[in-house]
Formats: structure tokens, sequence, C-alpha cells
């Protein structure tokens, strides 16, 4: 059963309180993600996971802040098909006005709330690792780890 089939069948209260949005905004948030799916595959190719899936992923991630490895193992997908679904939907929702926040300074004007901001930033990045032939540019003087070849 993948993840949408899971929240499908729960009731109004529910669905808000896992997904952290509407049936309705869910709705609308899916008919754009199907009109930006149609254009990217209108020429063909390989479909990949269905926008219903591909959102219900996202908003997990935003909603838990689970870790995309956590997800894959629950869900039994791939980690990396897990962010490109991510990635996929916020490309697609920033570009549609609907679905822009405003400006956090019009929200809460610091000088009139006693609402505080914090911005904390928990997207996962890939690692980034030398490819090939590390050991020719690294030069082992830090911690004395390298083993000496020329034996």
């Amino acid at each position: 059963m993948n993840p949408y089939e899971k929240i499908e069948k729960l009731s109004q209260k529910e669905f808000k309180l896992i997904t952290g949005v509407t049936r309705e905004v869910f709705e609308k948030m899916l008919e754009v993600l199907r009109e930006e799916y149609a254009k990217d595959h209108s020429g063909g190719g390989a479909s990949g996971l269905p926008v219903e899936v591909r959102l219900t992923l996202a908003l997990e991630y935003w909603r838990e802040y689970r870790g995309q490895r956590h997800m894959a193992v629950s869900h039994q997908i791939p980690k990396s098909t897990i962010n490109g679904a991510i990635l996929w939907v916020e490309y697609r929702l920033m570009d549609r006005a609907e679905f822009k926040l405003k400006d956090l300074k019009e929200r809460f004007k610091p000088e009139e709330s006693e609402i505080k901001i914090v911005i904390v930033d928990v997207e996962e990045q890939p690692v980034e690792r030398p490819k090939y032939e590390q050991e020719k540019s690294y030069s082992g003087k830090k911690n004395g780890t390298r083993q000496n070849t020329k034996s």
C-alpha cells in the first residue's frame, strides 16, 4: 500500500493532522501538480512515482521533518527517489502564486507583534566526497593515517 492510499481513507480531522493541510488544499495542490506532470511527460519518458505519492511524501517530510532515510525504509522506496519527489513538488508549487507565502516581514511585523520569527533550515543535502584518485591530492599529513605504499 503506497503512502497516498494510507491517508486517503482518513477522516477530515486525521487527514489534516497527518498532512498539515486540509483535503481541499491537498486537492488544489494535486491539480497543479498533475498539470505540471503532464507538461513534464508530454514527450514520453519514464513516469516514476504517481503525483499523489510524490505530494504525500513531500507533505510527510515537511510536516514531520523525518529523515529521508527513515522514509525510504518505512515506504520501501529508495532514498534518492524520495528526495527527487520532494524537490519536484517543492519547485512546482513554488512557481505558483496561490502557494507563495507572503513575506515574513509583512506577515509578522516585529514592532507590532510579540511573535518571534525563527527560521530553521532542515533540508537534507547530498554528501560531497572526492570521487576518483583522492590519494593523489591528499598528503596524509593531518593525522598520520596514510600508509606507506612504497614497501
